[in-house]
């Protein structure tokens, strides 16, 4: 009867353990649980905004404050900003401002997961430049305005004692003497269960008394929503910075022009006069050389004045022993696949983003004389382009094969003209599989600077 009665109590001790810990999960780090925050001026009667928070989990990770380099290393993003600045300058415009035709550029870049000299970097790359494209969205959507919320807490207690309080010491009585029996039971059962000593300690553990508490906390969230449409990739610049860290920066354009246009898909699609003209004979002739830094999509003008989109795309080609042909085959139409997205993303993507930051520092000082230091800096980045479907028709103009600069890797590439509805396909060049870059050996330790690849000002392009 006793094993049973213990039993019992510890399957109910355990059920309350695990029911306490699963009511107090909460994650907000998905991009598909962005909650949309309301201005005060908006609420109504509500007083109490439920306002998403970050987790605040321990880790082990190392993090420091960065302190003076001994050697200065030239970013892409900074070579990429002063570039745009200097074209803009001579139009009599400004980077991350609306000017006075209602235009916004904005440069933002983002860093490969997969270093330059391991395999897997091009998709790494691919995957770099959209997060980036992403970034660039979200700061065109808050420079035309955002929602803001923001609160901060401080609290300071004080709490001095010296010497032994006689109220405090009393005999223990039969009932607690009787607890503690049933506590060491209870850890006994516990240990046999497999929970660690240290975890049946910490529960046991009396809250030490504090001499003083210093604690503050802030926290800042935006959020904006919008669908954009003509968002354009202008210019892009990348390099290898040394020490596994490959950056991808990119300027990309919104102007009402862009945005009435891309909303007139038909009209936006080349017609044979444009599919035609000296523009697209040169877009079909550039250099692989040329074609590894254009990414994403933007816009053309042609002699004539036509305006139309283009979209890029690029994969790389997995080394077999066997098949080779197939997955050259297979590098190829993905790269055709993702220009057709990008150009898709040309059209009209709905973007729901929130940023959220959150500081909290602890300062504890015990009566026995220990102290304690907790501080945690949490920042989200949560952006949700939304699922699209839409029709439209594209031809495919150019298809290459090279080899990227600083990885060695070979790509395929495809260049994807958006044109008008039922339009009939004409004869594209073959890709050029004879030509190639001069790059550097793999290197599976880390990787070493490398210069900065910066796309250029082809004809009929934004710029």
């Amino acid at each position: 009867m006793k094993t049973i009665f213990k039993l019992t109590s510890l399957l109910l001790i355990t059920f309350f353990l695990i029911n306490c810990s699963s009511k107090n999960k909460k994650d907000n780090s998905s991009a598909n649980n962005i909650k949309m925050e309301i201005p005060d001026d908006e609420k109504g009667s509500s007083n109490n905004p439920d306002y998403p928070k970050t987790n605040s989990n321990n880790s082990n990770l190392k993090v420091e404050d960065l302190a003076g380099d001994d050697e200065f290393i030239e970013r892409p993003k900074f070579v990429l900003e002063e570039s745009i600045d200097n074209i803009l300058a001579s139009k009599n415009k400004f980077r991350d401002n609306v000017n006075s035709d209602g235009s916004i550029y904005v440069v933002v870049s983002e860093s490969t997961v997969r270093p330059s000299n391991q395999s897997g970097f091009i998709l790494s790359r691919n995957a770099a430049f959209a997060k980036a494209l992403l970034k660039a969205k979200m700061k065109i959507l808050s420079v035309q305005g955002q929602v803001l919320t923001t609160e901060r807490e401080s609290e300071f207690i004080s709490n001095l004692k010296d010497g032994t309080d006689p109220d405090l010491s009393k005999r223990a009585t039969f009932l607690e003497k009787i607890g503690k029996l049933a506590n060491q039971s209870v850890d006994k059962a516990l240990l046999e269960l497999g929970m660690d000593q240290n975890e049946i300690l910490a529960m046991n553990q009396k809250q030490k008394e504090k001499a003083f508490q210093d604690n503050y906390s802030e926290y800042a969230s935006s959020c904006v929503y919008s669908m954009l449409r003509g968002i354009s990739v202008v210019k892009v610049a990348e390099g290898e910075r040394g020490n596994n860290d490959y950056e991808i920066a990119i300027c990309v354009k919104y102007s009402p022009e862009d945005q009435e246009l891309a909303s007139r898909q038909n009209d936006l699609g080349a017609n044979k006069e444009v599919q035609n003209s000296e523009i697209i004979k040169k877009i079909k002739s550039l250099s692989p050389e040329k074609l590894i830094s254009m990414m994403g999509a933007k816009y053309y003008t042609d002699e004539n004045g036509n305006r139309f989109a283009i979209g890029f795309g690029q994969r790389p080609i997995r080394k077999t022993n066997r098949r080779q042909s197939t997955f050259e085959d297979k590098a190829l139409d993905q790269a055709v696949l993702d220009a057709k997205a990008n150009l898709s993303n040309l059209l009209g993507e709905t973007i729901e983003a929130t940023e959220i930051s959150e500081y909290i520092e602890k300062e504890t000082e015990f009566q026995d004389g220990q102290y304690s230091l907790y501080t945690e800096d949490n920042y989200s980045r949560l952006i949700d382009a939304k699922k699209k479907t839409i029709r439209m028709s594209s031809i495919t103009i150019h298809r290459w094969r090279g080899t990227h600069p600083v990885s060695n890797s070979t790509i395929m590439g495809a260049v994807v003209l958006l044109t008008e509805k039922n339009s009939v396909n004409f004869k594209t060049n073959n890709y050029q599989d004879k030509s190639k870059i001069k790059g550097k050996t793999k290197n599976k330790d880390k990787t070493s600077k490398s210069k900065i690849y910066q796309s250029e000002e082809d004809d009929g392009s934004d710029f």
